[in-house]
């Protein structure tokens, strides 16, 4: 196949998307594909579109921002060229978290208690919002639509509250408030249709943010997680299930808090997980039987298989 990898652009996680990308693009040669690598923000991409039509699939390799956010797929999909991931509309459903809090409750779908708050509501208001909806300390504060855990806080206090939510604010006009739930990081990735093995994730201090995540040595990946195997198969189903509500398609990650009493809490869908060195979805992958290049690849061809006539 002839794929062009898009990858770049500019949201903050622009870094580990020029990793995902370059991983992606050697990962398919060594398969035999014609790989162009396309270091590209979304300007370029409509500027372009027409050299984009050349391609049997574009692989997207963005994380964050316009190239997570539905705005780039929509773009792929008004210019029918096939492209990985999922689509525009789950695209958006995913990356917005108050948007996928909504669609877990609809579809009985365990999550943490929340509540959104908007950067123009007052202090006074805001309190009262917490009220209504009985969350107590300790609270994590989350931007509504950023990944990689950039600007969210874990909060003990009114001070520590308001000192997240105007870090929240910095990345947009909402931000989520939800039950923080103690108990340990686990997440199941999905690739054709199909869970791979639970991975538990171990920082080796304070709680899984963007340094634990792609700073090599700050956090131990236990694959698969030892967990009874009941609670495996639930993580599995519950996580099938967000995906399917989300809409999403060919391969994401759902993140999950397991409590001591082995409760299972989903806190998002990941429609553009990593592919770097020490990204989840290949690791779940690799313990699954399926190398790095097998991957990138058959994700490329289910693309394809969505072609536009």
């Amino acid at each position: 196949m002839k794929i062009g990898v898009l990858y770049g652009g500019t949201s903050s996680e622009v870094e580990i998307s020029r990793k995902s990308g370059k991983a992606i693009a050697d990962g398919l040669r060594k398969m035999g594909d014609s790989v162009v690598e396309l270091e590209w923000d979304e300007r370029k991409v409509i500027a372009e579109i027409e050299f984009l039509k050349q391609f049997d699939v574009v692989f997207i390799g963005y994380h964050g921002g316009a190239g997570e956010d539905g705005h780039i797929q929509a773009i792929l999909e008004v210019a029918k060229i096939p492209f990985t991931g999922s689509g525009s509309v789950a695209s958006m459903l995913g990356m917005n978290k108050i948007l996928s809090k909504i669609i877990f409750d609809r579809f009985e779908i365990p999550t943490a208690d929340w509540c959104f708050i908007r950067s123009s509501q007052s202090k006074q208001d805001i309190e009262k919002t917490l009220s209504t909806k009985c969350l107590k300390f300790p609270l994590v504060v989350k931007p509504a639509e950023q990944g990689s855990t950039v600007g969210v806080s874990i909060v003990n206090s009114d001070e520590e509250l308001f000192d997240g939510l105007k870090i929240a604010f910095q990345y947009g006009d909402y931000a989520l408030v939800e039950k923080y739930i103690p108990g340990r990081e686990v997440t199941v990735s999905i690739f054709d249709d199909r869970p791979l093995p639970v991975i538990e994730i171990v920082p080796k201090d304070g709680f899984y943010d963007y340094e634990h995540k792609y700073t090599g040595g700050k956090s131990e990946y236990i694959c698969p997680a030892e967990i009874p195997d009941n609670i495996a198969k639930k993580l599995q189903d519950v996580a099938m299930n967000a995906y399917r509500a989300i809409g999403c398609r060919h391969y994401a990650r759902v993140d999950f808090r397991l409590s001591p009493q082995n409760e299972v809490f989903c806190l998002e869908v990941n429609t553009l997980p990593g592919m770097t060195g020490l990204s989840l979805v290949p690791m779940a992958a690799r313990e699954a039987g399926i190398e790095f290049p097998e991957l990138v690849h058959r994700i490329a061809e289910m693309a394809s298989g969505n072609g536009y006539d």
